[in-house]
């Protein structure tokens, strides 16, 4: 038996005690660690037309390897891993893509969180070819932001940022905190972020970037060491795409982290004339995991500042709330399911 956290009829999560689901052959089962809360879950939890009753979010996540398939080779119990939460079809255009870069958009939708059930429970059931080994010098606490800092690597990668490139970043929640650190990881450090919260403009600071409120965002922009070659737009705000391009330098690119469902207005003569690019950037492909594994190991990303609480199964209902009211400090949340208090 294991508790996990359900979302129920009623739009709450509550605590219950449920059997252990058996292994298929490929399968093993993860002891949770820790696991992220992230926008999507918000998105889930609170936007569905009708409550996901029943399910278990949870999608960024480490944990310990506590049971085997028995076909799962390769693996042992009492292996540390973090777990890529897509269950790749391995036959679509981005699984046959040989260089590995691409995301496969079926198999995101049937990953542990959104297809199947996540890891906000003490132990979780995913494929063994999700695992990723976890190296031995890192901590299962900071493995847990594998996951979403995968996904703004592969925003900086989509950008064509080098080190020594001025680049602009919308927004200081928890996808533009992230992204500075990959910024960071990639060695560019002429990063200007864009934020009208006063209090997340200070950390955002903390982090070793400059940061400027909405109105001052060209005269800051001004400062850098060089033109903006590229804008991370982490806000989810359809009216920010506009002013990202016009702070770009010729050839520069957009890049969005960040989605909304409503419409954006843009100039396409300014695209034409500056040749500027606008790129979407979806979850992370394999090469994007393991180069988050590889940045948290090696102590390039600050994850002490970037994990802000952690709380156990039972505070999660109340900690989804906070985080949509949009009130809250918090940028990255992790759940403890160890620190449950009956």
């Amino acid at each position: 038996m294991s508790n996990v956290a359900v979302i129920g009829a009623d739009r709450a999560v509550s605590v219950q005690s449920t059997a252990d689901v058996p292994l298929t052959a490929d399968e093993v089962r993860v002891d949770v660690a820790y696991c992220g809360v992230c926008g999507s879950d918000l998105h889930l939890f609170f936007d569905t037309p009708e409550p996901m009753t029943g399910h278990v979010l949870g999608h960024e996540f480490s944990g310990t390897i506590s049971e085997l398939g028995s076909g799962v080779e390769g693996w042992s119990v009492g292996d540390n891993v973090v777990v890529l939460p897509i269950d790749e079809c391995g036959e679509c255009l981005a699984c046959r893509r040989a260089d590995g870069t691409g995301v496969c958009v079926a198999g995101l939708t049937q990953g542990p969180g959104l297809g199947r059930a996540g890891a906000l429970a003490e132990s979780v059931v995913v494929p063994a070819r999700m695992l990723f080994a976890v190296p031995d010098s890192l901590d299962l606490r900071t493995a847990a932001l594998t996951e979403p800092l995968a996904v703004t690597l592969r925003g900086v990668w989509h950008s064509g940022a080098q080190a020594g490139d001025s680049v602009v970043v919308m927004g200081a929640g928890p996808i533009g905190l992230l992204a500075t650190q990959a910024l960071h990881a990639r060695g560019i450090t002429d990063v200007l972020v864009v934020e009208p919260n006063p209090d997340r403009r200070q950390l955002a600071e903390r982090f070793g970037v400059a940061a400027t409120a909405p109105d001052d965002l060209f005269a800051r922009a001004a400062q850098l060491a060089g033109p903006v070659r590229a804008v991370l737009d982490c806000t989810g705000n359809a009216a920010v795409l506009a002013h990202s391009l016009s702070v770009l330098g010729y050839a520069g690119t957009v890049v969005i982290l960040g989605i909304t469902v409503e419409a954006s207005e843009i100039y396409t003569m300014l695209l034409a004339v500056n040749e500027l690019t606008i790129v979407g950037s979806t979850a992370y492909s394999r090469r994007d995991f393991a180069e988050a594994l590889d940045a948290l190991a090696s102590g390039r990303v600050n994850s002490d500042a970037l994990i802000t609480s952690v709380i156990g199964l039972d505070q999660v209902d109340a900690k989804l709330h906070e985080l949509a009211s949009g009130t809250s400090p918090d940028v990255k949340v992790l759940v403890q399911p160890g620190l449950l208090e009956s």
